[in-house]
């Protein structure tokens, strides 16, 4: 089951959403880098940031630090550079204060 979704890619018109592995993340001269099972993708960092999203299969945008070695991704590529990048989050996100919750 996890041999096929490492392989799992599917073409979609000129994006392409491809399913990885992480072996690696680089971050060097203004550039960053995710070294996967299936090659190196990247995209250019400017004033700080990377320019990509991250988004969680909840579709709700989350920190870098969400991307760990070993994680399974999806990666949107467009013109050779990654334009978003789905994690499945480990974490729970409350968008409420913790006081909601409490009876």
């Amino acid at each position: 089951m996890v041999l096929i979704a490492i392989f799992y890619i599917i073409i979609l018109m000129s994006n392409k959403i491809i399913g990885l592995v992480i072996k690696n993340i680089l971050i060097e001269n203004n550039k960053f880098t995710i070294e996967t099972n299936n090659g190196n993708f990247s995209t250019t960092i400017t004033k700080g940031s990377i320019d990509c999203e991250i988004l969680s299969s909840e579709n709700k945008q989350v920190p870098l630090s969400h991307l760990e070695i070993g994680d399974l991704i999806k990666i949107k590529v467009k013109e050779n550079l990654i334009n978003k990048i789905y994690v499945k989050t480990k974490y729970i996100i409350l968008s409420e204060s913790s006081e909601d919750y409490i009876s």
